[in-house]
């Protein structure tokens, strides 16, 4: 016996109606922080813009800084993070991360990249501006900067 389209009608509005109130939870910067030594401890930085672009930014301890642009796309309480290719540089694997009392909650990650034990927890991460429409062109975060982020990579300046 199938669903009556009443029926249908109705779980389609009760799914529509919910997911934009963990939308609503989700926040535009999120950072952690973790690793049990010096050697494998790093900060993790990620910027979400409005129309699905982000910015992903791990700092290792006494490394250069990586810096991944990625498309990002929220399923009720489910983050994925899907990585831009770049030219010459290896793609990462998709992320998933869930929304748990604001935070986002490492699911699923490519350990190659994000390490065994994968990302630390992001807590959001407060800041005076409004999310931005777009990060496609950023190539690190950078909050001095009005845009939010750095348009250039300085070290290929020295």
């Amino acid at each position: 016996m199938g669903i009556s389209l009443r029926t249908r009608f109705l779980l389609a509005a009760i799914l529509l109606l919910a997911s934009p109130a963990f939308a609503d939870k989700l926040k535009n910067f999120y950072m952690g922080s973790g690793g049990y030594s010096a050697e494998v401890h790093r900060v993790v930085l990620l910027e979400l813009a409005k129309d699905g672009t982000a910015v992903l930014q791990q700092n290792w301890h006494d490394k250069d800084p990586v810096v991944w642009s990625v498309h990002w796309k929220l399923d009720g309480k489910t983050l994925t993070l899907n990585f831009d290719p770049a030219e010459g540089k290896p793609t990462p694997g998709e992320a998933t991360f869930t929304l748990k009392n604001n935070s986002l909650v490492p699911v699923k990650w490519d350990s190659q990249y994000l390490g065994i034990l994968g990302p630390p927890t992001l807590m959001p991460f407060s800041t005076k501006s409004k999310a931005p429409g777009s990060v496609s062109g950023c190539q690190m975060l950078d909050y001095s900067q009005p845009t939010g982020c750095t348009q250039w990579d300085s070290r290929k300046m020295k």
